[in-house]
């Protein structure tokens, strides 16, 4: 049998063998998921920490607040912390002022940002970009520069202690038109042209097709404006005079007396009932809130 000049080449040749190394060590899957689930525990414990803390307090007696033992538990259960926060300021008014500011400011937040954000992202005009740009750029300045001189504005129109004066600064918000325009360019244009073809008016575009299909980022604002506007305390304490103009925020100071000092247990039990309504509306809210931040910057 031949054997060619090839083959014992090949043969001759020294065999190079590779050793396989691995440079790394794959954790198991479980071990991942319990290693995330300890991290988010971790973390939800720290933020939570102090609503845990706020809660306890305000059933405790003002001795056991300050006994150094941050997390003991009362002696006694003072619920009627929560009765005397209630009636040391008329609450349901504050409730009421509050409700109808937070409420007016989203609804006209929906309104004005939207319509922006419609025009920035699906209408062409010359100067769109440097307009938006000068849009974004105003987020720089900060409210206290510009809080004077709205307040002339609506101390010229007469709407001094009223809810209009509350409300009127809100109606609108930078962030608002850049997170709705954000969104809506992921919206397909083939969908905006066809509606065009058919006759539609950019309103009629807005209206039927692209605010139902924006449903998830509309919750996200909402979300936002609503905290805001409820937690807002410099504005309404400078356009308000009467304790029945009042929000939640301001009824807080009615916990601190000048001859008593400040209530700890009634101020944290109103610190309590007060953000009850921000739980309760994120808890609706919260699947809106992650879609929309996930979703209003891909394009």
């Amino acid at each position: 049998m031949s054997v060619s000049t090839e083959e014992i080449r090949n043969m001759s040749a020294p065999r190079k063998w590779k050793a396989e190394v691995k440079t790394s060590v794959k954790m198991p899957k479980y071990a991942v998921v319990l290693l995330k689930h300890i991290l988010l525990i971790g973390a939800s414990l720290v933020m939570g920490f102090p609503f845990l803390w706020m809660i306890l307090g305000s059933l405790k007696l003002p001795d056991e607040i300050f006994s150094g033992d941050i997390l003991g538990l009362p002696s006694l259960l003072r619920w009627d912390n929560y009765v005397q926060a209630w009636h040391r300021a008329p609450f349901d008014r504050f409730f009421i002022n509050s409700l109808i500011v937070s409420v007016s400011t989203v609804i006209g937040q929906l309104i004005t940002c939207s319509m922006a954000a419609y025009a920035f992202a699906c209408v062409q005009f010359k100067g769109k970009n440097a307009l938006f740009l000068a849009f974004i750029a105003t987020t720089m300045i900060p409210f206290e520069s510009t809080m004077i001189p709205s307040y002339l504005v609506v101390k010229s129109f007469g709407l001094i202690d009223t809810h209009l004066a509350m409300i009127l600064p809100g109606l609108t918000s930078v962030f608002g038109i850049f997170l709705m325009r954000q969104f809506f360019l992921t919206i397909p244009r083939d969908l905006l042209d066809a509606a065009k073809i058919d006759g539609c008016s950019h309103f009629s575009i807005l209206l039927r097709i692209v605010a139902p299909l924006s449903q998830t980022i509309s919750g996200t604002l909402s979300l936002f404006a609503f905290i805001h506007a409820w937690n807002n305390y410099l504005w309404p304490l400078l356009v308000t005079n009467s304790t029945s103009m009042r929000t939640v925020q301001i009824g807080l100071r009615y916990m601190i007396d000048k001859e008593l000092g400040t209530q700890w247990p009634q101020l944290l039990a109103a610190s309590t009932f007060i953000i009850l309504p921000i739980l309760v509306l994120f808890l609706f809210l919260q699947k809106y809130f992650v879609r929309g931040m996930v979703t209003s910057g891909l394009k």
